[in-house]
């Protein structure tokens, strides 16, 4: 999925008020890419104050990742083949 693109669902996506996922169905094809992505996917959570909670992907097309990326974790998309991103109804700022 282009960046350009993934800017456009993150934008759309986060003023709702509950539990959001993202479904990204063109999963990158190299590990480099994809740790791009969950880092974008983190970093946009924290500037919505929306917390990623959990990750899924096809682990038997990364087998060297681990479980977590930082705190969150990763676990296996199983026959979807999709990548998705959990993240917590966004938290209003600390004042």
């Amino acid at each position: 999925m282009a960046p350009v693109n993934l800017e456009q669902l993150f934008d759309k996506d986060f003023p709702l008020a509950n539990n959001t996922i993202l479904t990204v169905t063109e999963v990158p094809d190299c590990e480099e890419q994809l740790l791009k992505l969950f880092e974008r996917a983190m970093l946009r959570g924290f500037d919505s104050h929306a917390r990623l909670t959990q990750i899924q992907l096809p682990m038997e097309r990364f087998p060297d990742l681990d479980s977590k990326f930082w705190h969150v974790p990763i676990e296996d998309c199983g026959a979807a083949q999709v990548l998705r991103f959990f993240f917590a109804a966004p938290q209003p700022p600390a004042h």
